[in-house]
């Protein structure tokens, strides 16, 4: 989940987020040395018969997979101009060959699926807004706005989480002023606006806890907030930053993915990085797992006890590498594979059943680049989770 931006310091860290990425990178921990040897990376011909791939989306962005319909969303903004149109590209999720474009008023980056109504939230970063689309028929029901005019434009909207149940969605907002809004689906409105935090980006949700957690910075990575009250409740903190402020701060958790029966959040560091895995119940730091620069998206897949992540391979001081996708075993977190995925590979979406796993994948937007090429687009990758998992090294 990431803009191609240019890449900033900590203290200019909104712009560039303004929805899914701010690629810094700074050495790994000294957990990080110690780790076992990983397996060799499989090759692009070793990948293939597990992978169908598509370059086929201009600006290519968060995707959903709806498993009752066959189908793949994929938000894509083409284009970053004040007044430019947005898009969901509808795909088979069998083999991803196109199905059908719905073009958007306002231009959408994040996507979350509320299946029993049939019904797509786009999160529209720059206008602070969700779009709420009919996914079947392709129609736009509503736009509800949350962010609050902010110089030029509004506060940005980032990740969604929906509760189906209680016809609730979970919205994060990036900025040096953290917010999370919790939204009245059913009535298409705004419950609650809870200040706090820095950088307030990534996103989980306990459904049968009533807790949701947002990640960010500062000296409390990650906030809890009641669902029902509306209100923080609680943090968990790695103890790493001691000083309030965005220059300060020495992590930034730009994603969260949770295990709700074992009881874990998977926080994946985009300045160090690192994944971290926080045991909920002490709120206590178990596992550091070295992922690579640019460390991006992560989730989790409990039908087979998997953890991914993505990382982009660039930073500031360098940018010109390219990333993969990381296969990590959910219990003993051993890296069970490293995979090159060219070029900035950006969101994940576990399938409903478990064993295929879809992302977006960014075509390099720095003339720098050696990977770069004009007009060039960007993918969705389909990867069968078993087929790989049979490709020995």
């Amino acid at each position: 989940m990431c803009f191609n931006r240019p890449l900033l310091s900590k203290a200019s860290a909104l712009a560039g987020l303004l929805t899914f990425s701010l690629v810094a990178g700074v050495g790994l921990p000294l957990a990080a040395q110690d780790a076992p040897t990983e397996p060799a990376a499989l090759t692009a011909a070793e990948l293939a018969p597990a992978v169908i791939r598509t370059d086929s989306i201009p600006g290519a962005y968060e995707v959903v997979h709806w498993a009752g319909e066959g189908l793949v969303f994929v938000a894509s903004t083409p284009s970053f101009d004040k007044g430019t149109a947005g898009f969901i590209h509808v795909l088979d999720a069998t083999d991803l060959r196109p199905i059908r474009q719905i073009q958007l008023p306002r231009r959408p980056f994040a996507l979350a699926l509320d299946r029993s109504t049939g019904r797509l939230y786009a999160g529209n970063t720059l206008d602070g807004s969700l779009t709420v689309i009919d996914a079947r028929g392709g129609q736009v029901l509503d736009t509800i706005q949350l962010g609050q005019p902010e110089g030029e434009g509004f506060e940005h909207t980032r990740m969604i989480v929906l509760d189906e149940e209680k016809g609730l969605a979970f919205v994060t907002s990036p900025g040096q002023k953290g917010v999370t809004w919790i939204v009245d689906t059913k009535a298409g409105k705004l419950a609650h606006r809870i200040e706090g935090g820095l950088w307030t980006a990534g996103a989980a949700y306990d459904g049968g806890a009533g807790r949701f957690y947002a990640s960010g910075g500062g000296i409390e990575e990650i906030a809890v907030i009641d669902t029902v009250g509306g209100a923080r409740i609680g943090a968990f903190s790695t103890g790493d930053t001691t000083e309030e402020g965005a220059e300060a701060s020495q992590h930034f958790f730009v994603n969260l993915a949770i295990d709700v029966e074992g009881q874990r959040l998977f926080a994946a560091d985009a300045n160090k990085g690192v994944l971290y895995v926080f045991d909920i119940a002490s709120g206590k730091v178990v596992a550091q797992i070295p992922v690579g620069t640019g460390a991006l998206d992560v989730a989790y897949n409990p039908a087979r006890s998997e953890i991914y992540a993505t990382w982009r391979g660039v930073e500031r001081e360098a940018k010109t590498g390219t990333g993969g996708l990381l296969v990590i075993d959910a219990q003993g977190y051993a890296v069970k594979q490293r995979i090159p995925l060219p070029t900035h590979p950006n969101s994940l979406e576990v399938g409903e059943d478990g064993r295929t796993l879809f992302l977006t994948v960014k075509a390099p937007h720095d003339k720098e680049h050696p990977d770069y090429r004009e007009g060039a687009l960007d993918s969705v990758v389909r990867v069968d989770m078993e087929r790989l998992a049979s490709m020995g090294n």
